[in-house]
Order: structure tokens, then C-alpha cells, then sequence
């Protein structure tokens, strides 16, 4: 917009860089007070697969005598996360519509905010809206009380996965029979943690364990201060979870979050390799006997009000990392089990719902 005099016609200039060309349109003149639009068009391209850490952050942009600089965000990129579909692994999209991501965590292991940062992160470029717990849950607590399923795909058609939410784990709220239920896909959507599960041990094991309704990927938070306050017994029930996990052919991914408390400068580039945090990615590693690079971290949008290519950047690799354990999951299960078959007994979302399991026995 020109604000008090006069503009005459120039040149608008996107200059080449590494990641792309020269690119260059004519602006009309302008008279005092008005507006004056012009599109420019350019192919950022990259050799292979792109990384997310290498592609293009900014244009500059000269009008005229003037030199801007335009940020570029992660939106622009998420077209890659589509590439991520179960058809591309051997099983038709009538089996396995979506691939189902498990989230487990403590209580405060901010499994919510990640949910807010990765749907903040799958919207247009255009969009601004910073999405909270409130909005996306229904409430606060709800990851604490009940299983629940962010079936993205209503929000955002192109994607192909699901992000599940369970309540926080303790030594009472998880037993090996639970998370094996769990894992297998036979716990419906909103499945309470005060529900008994005794009551229906029976009927779960005589539910039939179907690919599309298992989870395809396991993703456990921990919160890097819990790293010191886990005492031998803790650390082993974990250890003992994952070996669970792996004899079930999943690869358990470890997303570490609030390393910012340790380490406040990685909020301002989350993507940056800081010592302290490469060093709680090692602990962890250690801790738990897995690979590290099983092992992840997390920065997660909290009071911001504008959108940062950094925190969407990392919320972009911890979901396609997800999603190649997703696809190595499906691949082996495939290849022990043979072919998929659907279930007749299923509710819309492909889960068996016990008719009272909203009774808290």
C-alpha cells in the first residue's frame, strides 16, 4: 500500500538462491492511498528428498529500490508428509485407510501440545490460528481420563495418519495386558482409565487383531527432568515395555519434550545441535537400552502468537519419523503375518466398542 504520494511502475525481483531462480514482474504504478497486488510464481527445488532442515527459509524480494526479506514456512513443505500412505507399503487403502500413531507419556509429558503444534504446523500458509488444547480435546484433562483419537484427516484431507492421546502413565493406570489391548487396536476411541478392564479381558481377547486398526507406530514422551527422577524400579518396568514392544515388531520412538527448560536458546532455533540436549538424547538412550536414534526431542508451541519455521520445522521431522516407523511397522507385520483382512464388527472408525464402557467399575 502507498501511503502519500505517488509510485511509478517498477520491477518486483525474487533474486536466485540455491534453491531456486530468478523470478520478476511488472508493478503499475500507484497513486497516494492505494493498494496494488502482484503474484509471483517461483519452483523451489531440491536434488533427492528434501530434508527439512536444508530447504529454502526466505526470498528476498527487491520493488524497486527496496530490498525485503520474505520468511517461508514449513506449511509451504508438508506436501511430503502426504507421500506417507499405507498403499505405498503393499496394503490396499480399503485395509488400511490411515496409519494410527500412539502417543504414551507421564501426566505434563506435554503430549497435547505436540497435537497443538503439529496441527498448528498442517495448516495452509495463509492460516494463522494457533490451536490449543481446549479447542482440539475438549478439554484440558482429557488425556489423562480417556483414549482419544485426532482423526486429522477431518481438519486436513490430504493427511494420512491419526494421532492417538492416552492418559498418563503410572504404575496403576498401565499393565502389560492393557498396553498389549492398547497396541493391538481393540481399546475403542474414549476408553476411560476407570473403566475395568477385567470386565472385558474376555471379549477383548476374543476380538480378532486386524492391521488397520492396530498401531502402527509408538511414540513415548518423557519429559527430560523425569530422566533424573526415575528411580531402578521405573526404569526397568520402561525397559521391559519396549522389549515388549519390539517382540511385537514395533521400533518404540522416544520424543523427549520441555528441553527447553535446560536449554531456553533452543526455543529461538529449534533446530540448532546444542550439547546439553544432544547429551540428554544420549541419557536417554542409555536409560531405556534403545538406539539413538530412537531418541527425539521436542519443542512445542506454548504462548506463541505468530508462526516460526523452527518449532514447525522439528513438529515436521518427529512426524515423519513416525510415520517411516509406520510404514517399516506395516512392511514387517506384512511379512510375518501375510495379507490384511477388514473386520465385519466394526464401528465407523474401524473399533469395537463394548456397549457400557462408559460404566466406571
Amino acid at each position: 500500500k502507498n501511503p502519500d504520494r505517488s509510485l511509478p511502475s517498477s520491477k518486483v525481483t525474487i533474486q536466485p538462491n540455491a534453491y531456486h531462480r530468478f523470478a520478476t514482474a511488472t508493478l503499475r504504478s500507484i497513486a497516494p492511498q492505494q493498494w496494488r497486488e502482484v503474484e509471483l510464481k517461483v519452483e523451489v527445488q531440491h536434488p533427492g528428498r528434501p530434508n527439512i532442515r536444508n530447504l529454502c527459509r526466505e526470498f528476498t524480494v527487491e520493488v524497486g529500490e527496496h530490498t525485503h526479506t520474505v520468511p517461508v514456512q514449513v506449511a509451504n513443505y508438508n506436501g511430503g508428509l502426504t507421500d506417507y500412505v499405507p498403499k505405498r507399503v503393499g496394503v490396499k487403502e480399503t485395509d488400511v485407510p490411515e496409519f494410527n500413531i500412539l502417543m504414551f507419556g507421564t501426566a505434563g509429558a506435554s503430549k497435547s501440545s505436540f497435537v497443538n503444534t503439529v496441527m498448528t504446523m498442517l495448516q495452509s500458509p495463509d492460516q494463522t490460528k494457533m490451536y490449543r488444547v481446549a479447542e482440539i480435546g475438549g478439554s484440558a484433562d482429557h488425556s489423562t481420563r480417556q483414549l482419544h483419537r485426532f482423526h486429522l484427516k477431518e481438519k486436513f484431507p490430504e493427511v494420512t495418519f491419526n494421532l492417538w492421546d492416552t492418559w498418563g502413565v503410572d504404575r496403576k493406570s498401565y499393565s502389560k495386558d492393557i498396553v498389549n489391548t492398547l497396541v493391538d487396536g481393540k481399546l475403542p476411541q474414549n476408553w476411560k482409565i476407570s473403566t475395568s478392564f477385567e470386565k472385558y479381558r474376555k471379549r477383548f481377547e476374543k476380538m480378532e487383531q486386524q492391521l488397520q486398526t492396530e498401531m502402527h507406530a509408538i511414540v513415548f514422551f518423557v519429559p527430560q527432568a523425569m530422566l533424573t527422577d526415575l528411580d531402578d524400579e521405573e526404569i526397568a518396568r520402561i525397559q521391559e515395555m519396549f522389549q515388549s514392544l519390539i517382540a511385537k515388531l514395533y521400533n518404540p520412538l522416544v520424543i523427549l519434550s520441555k528441553v527447553d527448560e535446560v536449554c531456553p536458546q533452543i526455543r529461538r532455533d529449534p533446530l540448532s545441535k546444542i550439547e546439553e540436549v544432544e547429551a540428554l538424547r544420549k541419557k536417554t538412550a542409555d536409560l531405556f537400552k534403545i538406539g539413538l536414534n530412537s531418541v527425539r526431542y521436542t519443542v512445542n508451541y506454548t504462548e506463541e502468537t505468530e508462526r516460526t519455521f523452527g518449532i514447525e520445522a522439528l513438529a515436521y521431522e518427529n512426524i515423519e519419523s513416525a510415520l517411516q516407523h509406520c510404514e517399516s511397522f506395516v512392511q514387517s507385520r506384512i511379512m510375518r503375518f501375510g495379507s490384511v483382512k477388514a473386520s465385519d464388527a466394526t464401528d465407523e472408525h474401524g473399533l469395537i466398542w463394548p456397549e457400557d464402557s462408559d460404566d466406571d467399575d
